[in-house]
This record gives structure tokens, C-alpha cells and sequence, in this order.
């Protein structure tokens, strides 16, 4: 039988390490007669894996499924292909606030500003606060009950749901949410919401697929990328518009990043390019707009996420 101090002196950590690892059940121990902690002779080559996987920042999670797995090393793979997964989308993000700090920001490759029209409609509208730990899990609490709404009231949906970020979220400050559900026929709106006409307007949008979706690094840098850019053109807070397969799995866009714009202005189709002027002082060159959802943006930007 091995004390605390034994294994922290085999193994290089601190007795407290020992004694969380032991808490946390990934190292095993029991009590002795006197009511000491001991551990199996064993345990001194776990605790030297835990450190060596701690040193690779795997989380206590991580460790544990990977330590008591059938085939340790199948399953330090999988977590790992995942972690470098994460270190490629995290450098999409940097490299993104590096060329802010530096010149003119410039969307993470493979992501393109799009115009669009929309056409005006009705929207049944429930407001929340969520600092960025708990967006995800307070989106879809709200959109849970607009959802329980329009089918009690047998209203259909006539559009994606879209949340407008009205103040700034961090990761310890709550900003305020509208989220808004497009409808057809007709509803009285429970207590807690209300209804109103999100009127015709011009949009600009970046399609994001589902991984894209949820990078929250990159869904930062694309808010801020419209809001630094096209700040002159707005016309309402920053928008994120989640179509029907977003979360399913699909392949494709299934969430767009909107600002809202005022009529009569275009954009030119080059990166980098904020139209500063009119619609009929563009040249013949730039794009029409064609009819047909985290980190810290601006402090004085309304769509701040």
C-alpha cells in the first residue's frame, strides 16, 4: 500500500493533485484502520498517465474516459483528432484578430458576405439575457417556447427563427436577446411575448456550415467582421438566422450571420470595400442585392453578440 505522499513523490505532483485525482475517482484508493487515504501499488503508474494527458490539457473528463476505455490509445485518439480540430478552428479566429490589430479585417477564408432582400412579416418575439458560457443553452430555452407557442396557437412558421443581439454578451456579462419566430395566420402571444412586423428590408449575410456554426471564436469574427465594416449601412442589431437543418447533421449552410441594412445601398464585391455612398453613385460593377443565425465585438455596436 502506497500514502498520498508516496505517490506524489513517485509521480512529481503535489499531495493535493493526489488527493483531487483520488476525489474525482480517477485515481482509486480506500481507507485504512487508522482512517488514512492508501492506494494500490498500480496507482503510482495511473497518476504518472494522469499527469502526462493534464500536460496535453486534456480536461479531468477527457482523462478519465480515456484511462478506463477498453483500448486506452484508440480513445486518446479520438479526444486528440478532436482537440486539433479545435486548434485549426481556433487559428481560423486568430488569424482573423491578428489582421485586425494590424490593418483592415478580412473574413476566415472560405466565408463570403452576401446581399439579399427580405421581404417584410410578422414575427412573434421573446426576449432573455445570456452571458456567452450559456448562449447555446438559453437559445434553445427561448425558441422551445416559441415553438410550444405557435403550435398551441396552430400558427405555422413562415420563415427561419432569428435571434437579434440588441447588447454586448461576454463571458461574465449577460447581453439582451430577441428572438423571433416568422408566422402565418394568427396568434394571441402568451404574457411573456409579444408580436411585431420586422418590416422589408436588405440584408447583408455569411453562410456558416454546422462546424463553422459552432466555433464560437469564428461566429465572433464574423459579427464583428459586418459590424467593422458596414457599421455606416446599419439598419437594425446583427442577426443570426438558424435554418431547419441546423443541429441535424446536414451538410451545406445551415446558419447565416445578417446586418440588416438601410434600402437603396449595394455593396461592392471585393473584400474590404465598405460602400460609402448611394445606390445610384455605384458603379455598374457592384453586386445587387438579389431577393429571395460565443467574445466580444464593438462596445458601441448594437448587434454585439
Amino acid at each position: 500500500m502506497l500514502t498520498t505522499g508516496q505517490i506524489a513523490v513517485g509521480t512529481a505532483l503535489s499531495e493535493k493533485a493526489i488527493r483531487m485525482y483520488a476525489d474525482r475517482g480517477l485515481l482509486r484508493s480506500h481507507r485504512d484502520g487508522a482512517n488514512h487515504r492508501v492506494f494500490l501499488e498500480d496507482q503510482i503508474d495511473r497518476a504518472r498517465r494522469i499527469a502526462l494527458l493534464r500536460m496535453l490539457d486534456f480536461s479531468l473528463a477527457d482523462v478519465g474516459a480515456v484511462l478506463d476505455a477498453p483500448d486506452p490509445a484508440a480513445a486518446f485518439d479520438l479526444v486528440w483528432e478532436t482537440r486539433r480540430g479545435d486548434v485549426a478552428r481556433r487559428d481560423r479566429a486568430s488569424e482573423y484578430v491578428r489582421r485586425a490589430l494590424t490593418a483592415a479585417p478580412v473574413l476566415p477564408e472560405g466565408l463570403k458576405v452576401r446581399p439579399r432582400s427580405v421581404l417584410g412579416r410578422s414575427v412573434l418575439r421573446i426576449t432573455g439575457e445570456a452571458a456567452l458560457p450559456a448562449m447555446a443553452s438559453v437559445l434553445a430555452e427561448l425558441s422551445g417556447r416559441l415553438f410550444s407557442a405557435l403550435t398551441n396557437a396552430d400558427a405555422p412558421l413562415a420563415g427561419p427563427i432569428y435571434a437579434e443581439f440588441c447588447s454586448r454578451a461576454t463571458e461574465k456579462f449577460a447581453g439582451q436577446i430577441r428572438l423571433c419566430a416568422p408566422f402565418g395566420g394568427a396568434i394571441h402571444p402568451p404574457a411573456d411575448m409579444d408580436i411585431t412586423f420586422d418590416p422589408a428590408h436588405d440584408e447583408l449575410s455569411v453562410g456558416l456550415d454546422q462546424a463553422s456554426a459552432d466555433d464560437q471564436r469564428l461566429v465572433v469574427a464574423v459579427h464583428d467582421y459586418l459590424s467593422a465594416q458596414y457599421e455606416q449601412l446599419r439598419a437594425g442589431p446583427n442577426r443570426e438566422i438558424y435554418h431547419p437543418e441546423f443541429g441535424t447533421g446536414a451538410n451545406g449552410h445551415v446558419m447565416e450571420i445578417a446586418l440588416p441594412i438601410r434600402a437603396g445601398w449595394r455593396v461592392r464585391s471585393e473584400p474590404g470595400s465598405p460602400v460609402r455612398r448611394p445606390a445610384d453613385e455605384i458603379p455598374g460593377d457592384a453586386l445587387r442585392g438579389c431577393g429571395i443565425r460565443r467574445i466580444l465585438m464593438h462596445e458601441d455596436a448594437p448587434g454585439a453578440r
